[in-house]
């Protein structure tokens, strides 16, 4: 872009005004109803397992402010969230409040947007559902830990008739105050979506039939390791019915030259994935998702964990109220003896 042209669009943007803004907020809560591993000396606390004994929790807890037209995007969202699971847990989960988002972007021209600022890596397609639109208030064991979530970062997003095409620059440290990594996250993601439906949505009844195929990846570089990772997901909307398939794989190396204690000692394969099936049926929805994940390909069952949740939701004040109740399923290959299963409510109030 030449220095002339970067002038006028810049001197074009000062001239819009900022989109009006709106108050945005969001309350997740949790009920455990039954939990078989109250027993801290045999619980397993492994991926997808928050170690939840009958009772209550605060899931998430967000608000913030927000603003879209045309031509302009930005958001700031402030939050707290419990961790997803022991493993997030013994990571040092923090619980105080954060910010989760702040944003902004512009189109330059038609059907391009730059965005910059704390947001999602847009890598997978069930970590880029919003959260408030997951189906079960919590997402599958193989997204969180196979994608890398929000940093500090710029997107360029491009869309074309059925085609969209996201790529992105990041800190990749995770750490929005500053950057003191000299390596850097690099992602890309290509879409293809036919018909009419909501492809980042479950709930709902559409006409005829929507379909969405993505394809990702991403390259981390950091002072401990290099992560090279891909994945491939399908989102399927026919009435009210709504699938959700996705798979993802990582490869993780420690570096050569370390500055701090890597999180692996040698090179490691992770691969996980899901599928989620439900269907809308007036104000209800009814679904079931499996999810697993091998955080070390090449180590016979250490880290495996297979996840079955089945259950349903109630959309109630057009969908700003979400009630439902479902039966977690839990098998860790390396501990499959010990009783994981949980009986889990939860309610959501959006605005």
């Amino acid at each position: 872009m030449t220095p002339l042209l970067l002038m006028t669009l810049t001197a074009q943007a000062g001239d819009a005004d900022l989109p009006k803004p709106e108050v945005t907020g969001l309350v997740q809560a949790w009920v455990t109803l039954m939990d078989q591993d109250t027993n801290e000396l045999a619980d397993p606390a492994g991926y997808g397992d928050p170690e939840d004994d009958p009772g209550f929790k605060l899931n998430h807890a967000r608000v913030g402010v927000q603003g879209a037209d045309e031509r302009m995007v930005y958001g700031v969202t402030l939050g707290v969230s419990s961790p997803y699971d022991g493993v997030d847990a013994a990571f040092g989960h923090s619980t105080s409040v954060q910010l989760v988002d702040a944003y902004g972007g512009w189109a330059p021209v038609d059907d391009l947007w730059l965005v910059g600022g704390q947001q999602k890596v847009p890598v997978s397609r069930e970590a880029l559902i919003a959260t408030g639109d997951l189906t079960f208030t919590s997402r599958a064991v193989s997204s969180h830990w196979l994608a890398p979530g929000r940093d500090i970062g710029v997107v360029a997003d491009y869309s074309a008739s059925i085609a969209r095409l996201r790529l992105g620059a990041f800190n990749g440290g995770g750490d929005f105050t500053g950057d003191s990594d000299t390596g850097k996250l690099y992602s890309a993601r290509a879409e293809v979506v036919v018909g009419e439906g909501d492809t980042y949505e479950t709930y709902g009844v559409i006409d005829g039939i929507a379909l969405g195929v993505g394809l990702d990846g991403y390259a981390n570089s950091t002072r401990s390791v290099t992560e090279m990772a891909a994945g491939a997901d399908l989102a399927f909307r026919m009435q009210g019915l709504a699938i959700l398939v996705e798979a993802r794989m990582t490869q993780v190396a420690p570096q050569d030259d370390l500055a701090v204690v890597p999180g692996v000692l040698s090179e490691t394969s992770r691969q996980g994935g899901m599928v989620q099936v439900g269907y809308t049926v007036g104000k209800f929805e009814p679904a079931v998702r499996y999810s697993i994940l091998d955080d070390n390909v090449d180590a016979d069952d250490t880290g495996d964990v297979a996840e079955l949740l089945g259950g349903v939701t109630a959309h109630c004040a057009n969908d700003r109220i979400r009630g439902g109740l479902g039966y977690v399923m839990r098998t860790e290959s390396a501990t499959s003896a010990i009783a994981n299963d949980t009986v889990r409510a939860w309610l959501q109030i959006e605005l």
